[in-house]
């Protein structure tokens, strides 16, 4: 994988503030755009995953699995985070204590959270994103380690017309979007795409830039308009997703020294991972005070995301440094 890719970085800092947008989203058109932007980002996040995952078995296998340890830990503290920010949101409220005690119960529960990533007894709605990650590294352990690229050719296809199918499933039936952000449906065709990519990228690196920049461009406007207007009550906004990801991410192979805005290239390469992993508690928190507030409905939908934002991106840039002087000491004392 390329050692820095600032192209990346601002694009993974958009995307994790897009993530913010569909928890909190704003009104009309705009929200819709913009949420749009957030289930996008999700996509470009395992596209850099899946393009890790490539090179010769032996020393990916490996580079995978310590991936895959260090996700884990990350899924473990977030997970137990979570776990005690819920119990201290519901300490005070004897009813929601006593619902959340019930939940707790059910074996249910647990075959959901581990299934599905449902997380959302313990508030931890955007959880489904790490435990996604980890099934998908376990796929792509033994694909690589047994150097079976032809078998990844063959479920490519497969598993992006299975994304595509269970979308526009969801969308139109209303269903649980679980069913869609989960391992096989959410991170594992994007992350096959990512590998292909990375198997491909000499070749796809001769693509004038011109015709990336407007394919991306193209793709994202079709994304917009799909997302607000329904074809035949349908959602068919998820072929222009994958296509706007993997032209951007594309890009970013061709062009990684783009930084377009610097600053936000270097927030995406530091917190992004942390707004992801933090943020719904924000959106929990700002929610209750402002409600609490007797705000008006309007003045929720517009002021409440973006101060969810600055608050997130402010608490991540802390939660960031805080991480650098942890293993700074650690280091020393070794």
């Amino acid at each position: 994988m390329d050692r820095r890719n600032y192209f990346w970085d601002f694009w993974k800092f958009i995307a994790a503030i897009g993530v913010i947008l569909v928890h909190a989203p704003l009104q009309g058109d705009l929200g819709r755009c913009l949420e749009a932007v957030g289930t996008w980002g999700v996509s470009f996040f395992f596209l850099i995953s899946g393009y890790a995952c490539f090179g010769p078995p032996r020393e990916t296998s490996g580079k995978i699995l310590k991936r895959f340890r260090r996700n884990g830990i990350i899924t473990i503290v977030a997970v137990a985070a979570y776990f005690l920010f819920t119990y201290l949101v519901y300490r005070g409220d004897a009813g929601q204590m006593l619902l959340w005690k019930i939940a707790l119960k059910k074996p249910l529960t647990y075959v959901r959270m581990v299934l599905l990533g449902d997380f959302e007894f313990i508030y931890g709605t955007a959880l489904w994103f790490l435990v996604a990650l980890l099934y998908g590294y376990i796929v792509f352990y033994f694909l690589v380690r047994f150097d079976l690229k032809k078998v990844i050719y063959v479920l490519l296809p497969l598993f992006l017309i299975l994304r595509i199918a269970v979308d526009m499933r969801i969308s139109y039936t209303h269903g649980d979007w679980h069913w869609s952000g989960n391992a096989l449906v959410g991170a594992l065709p994007m992350m096959l795409l990512g590998y292909v990519i990375a198997d491909n990228k000499d070749k796809l690196i001769k693509i004038p830039t011109w015709v990336l920049v407007s394919g991306s461009l193209l793709s994202a406007g079709a994304l917009f308009l799909t997302s607000c207007v329904k074809v035949g009550g349908q959602d068919i906004s998820t072929p222009f997703k994958i296509l706007c990801a993997a032209l951007v991410f594309v890009l970013g192979i061709k062009k990684p020294g783009w930084y377009i805005i610097k600053p936000v290239s270097y927030l995406g390469r530091e917190d992004s991972l942390y707004i992801y992993l933090i943020h719904f508690m924000f959106v929990v928190l700002l929610t209750n005070y402002m409600q609490s507030r007797y705000m008006t409905a309007k003045g929720l939908s517009w002021q409440l995301p973006l101060l969810i934002i600055i608050v997130s991106v402010i608490a991540a840039r802390i939660l960031s440094l805080i991480v650098k002087l942890i293993k700074k000491v650690a280091v020393r004392k070794t």
